[in-house]
């Protein structure tokens, strides 16, 4: 079972909820309501400790990561590449 997450992570994840979905943002200039993602891959099944915020549709929906990771990494870019994405706009 999972620690809950920490008073600093709790602070990163409502920074990112603030942000807003990384995927509208960057592809589409739109702000909508993200969920927090954990990066996956690397034949790990554990939960990464980056994540980036996605909203419903590039997260689990018809575009999500979790439909196809596949196709949303040649759509849209790679996990980390979003990863990287956000974290050089997060303060802007």
């Amino acid at each position: 079972m999972a620690k809950p997450p920490n008073k600093k992570t709790k602070q990163a994840y409502q920074r990112a909820v603030e942000f807003g979905c990384v995927v509208c943002k960057k592809h589409y200039g739109l702000r909508t309501e993200p969920t927090i993602h954990h990066l996956t891959g690397g034949g790990m099944a554990l939960k990464s400790k980056k994540f980036i915020p996605l909203c419903h549709e590039h997260h689990q929906g018809n575009q999500g990561v979790h439909h196809n990771t596949k196709v949303f990494e040649e759509r849209f870019g790679t996990q980390e590449e979003l990863l990287d994405w956000y974290l050089q706009n997060i303060n802007e």
